[in-house]
């Protein structure tokens, strides 16, 4: 990702999470972060399909955030986002890989089950209208 995508990838966002959704400034803080990497997909037309954000610090790394433009789920995109970002973090050094997903949101837990993610406890109230579940992956 870079600076020019900011406005789009905010746009997509607050499509997918509504009130959770991330301001254009924290996408510039995550750009300008040393330990995050911004990711973005695009199909033809540099069509915006996803984007996937990784944060790591020493043996420790987080999943920040990751969505599929809605013309684009169902088709794969999701598992090629995180196994990008479980790449990024590998090759960073990190040894384990965490997340939070709505607890609501069972494609996504299906998903992360499916890559060897356990649940490690729920956070209430979280999100709008929902409890986190937080999710490890060893790597």
């Amino acid at each position: 990702m870079r600076w020019w995508d900011i406005d789009r990838v905010a746009e997509l966002d607050s499509v997918l999470f509504g009130a959770d959704t991330w301001t254009p400034e924290f996408f510039w803080s995550q750009l300008a972060s040393p330990v995050a990497r911004m990711t973005i997909a695009v199909g033809p037309g540099d069509l915006l399909c996803g984007y996937v954000g990784v944060s790591v610090s020493g043996p420790q790394a987080d999943i920040l955030t990751i969505g599929t433009a809605p013309q684009a789920q169902g088709r794969g995109l999701g598992r090629r986002l995180l196994e990008h970002a479980t790449d990024c973090a590998r090759s960073a050094g990190a040894e384990v890989l965490h997340l939070e997903v709505a607890a609501d949101n069972e494609p996504a837990l299906g998903l992360y089950r499916s890559r060897g993610f356990e649940e490690l406890g729920r956070r209430p109230g979280y999100y709008a209208g929902a409890d986190a579940v937080v999710m490890r992956a060893f790597l």
